[in-house]
């Protein structure tokens, strides 16, 4: 007697995207940044040119900057879109029509990476705490409904609510001024800050930086021939990550090169604009 079993595992289910547009190009996509709120993508084309697409791929706007585009960034609100090239210029650029609003040449080589980043509400006062947050849902949702003026519930608050509504209004975006910053790095490892893309506040060489690969050792190190891949600051303000090739020396001959993840305390910008306030 010979029995036969059957297989009954099941095939795994696979999640797959739906594709909206297959659309194409008089040139290739070398990059391109979304929209941090709305259905907008800026590309950068192959033969030098941005252009600003919405989702339905409506065309809204392409412009040329000259020189070659090497990276490209939004404003955290959206409202202008920093444009680096080759030559160390860093453009700013109306998101409505593209319109040039300031350049700025504060490097001497090729952009590799932009990131912009606003300050954020903290959930620490620890100077290495990862994890901040910040509550955008009011940019997503609508307000909710006011209830109507009840003078004997009042709470102490006289007059119809549509006669407070300029001055409420006024309080809500004093309360939005918030702090950003531009940061720029270059090919050869200079990183720049500008206060909202116009004011340069300051600049880092990161092969002259002091590396500790652990607060257990005493040991510094010290990046050679660096080159920068990418920076992003948090949106706190308080740590800048960036991503470069070098060497790691540590003033002998030995030394070990590749691709490391620096983590940079950054928190003078957050502690000195809380100051200023």
């Amino acid at each position: 007697m010979s029995t036969s079993r059957m297989e009954t595992d099941e095939e795994p289910i696979v999640q797959r995207f739906n594709l909206f547009h297959d659309k194409p190009l008089p040139s290739t996509v070398e990059r391109g940044e979304w929209h941090p709120d709305k259905d907008l993508l800026a590309m950068v084309t192959e033969d030098g040119k941005v252009v600003l697409h919405r989702l339905n791929w409506d065309k809204l706007w392409t412009i040329t900057p000259g020189e070659k585009v090497t990276s490209i960034c939004w404003r955290p609100d959206g409202k202008a879109l920093a444009i680096g090239l080759t030559d160390g210029t860093i453009s700013l650029h109306d998101a409505e029509n593209g319109k040039m609003l300031r350049r700025n040449k504060s490097h001497s080589t090729a952009i590799v990476s932009l990131s912009w980043a606003e300050e954020g509400e903290l959930l620490s006062d620890e100077p290495y705490d990862m994890f901040s947050y910040e509550d955008r849902t009011s940019r997503f949702f609508p307000p909710p409904p006011k209830a109507p003026y009840m003078p004997d519930i009042s709470l102490g608050i006289s007059g119809p609510a549509e006669e407070r509504d300029g001055t409420d209004q006024e309080l809500v975006n004093s309360s939005r001024e918030r702090l950003n910053i531009l940061c720029s790095g270059d090919k050869e490892g200079i990183i720049c800050f500008s206060i909202f893309g116009v004011f340069p506040v300051g600049k880092i060489n990161i092969g002259e930086l002091p590396i500790s690969p652990s607060k257990e050792t005493g040991t510094s190190y010290t990046l050679g021939d660096a080159s920068l891949f990418k920076v992003t600051l948090s949106k706190d303000l308080r740590q800048l990550i960036v991503l470069c090739y070098g060497t790691l020396t540590e003033g002998t001959p030995a030394s070990k090169h590749g691709l490391y993840s620096l983590l940079i305390n950054t928190s003078v910008f957050q502690k000195r604009f809380m100051f200023a306030r």
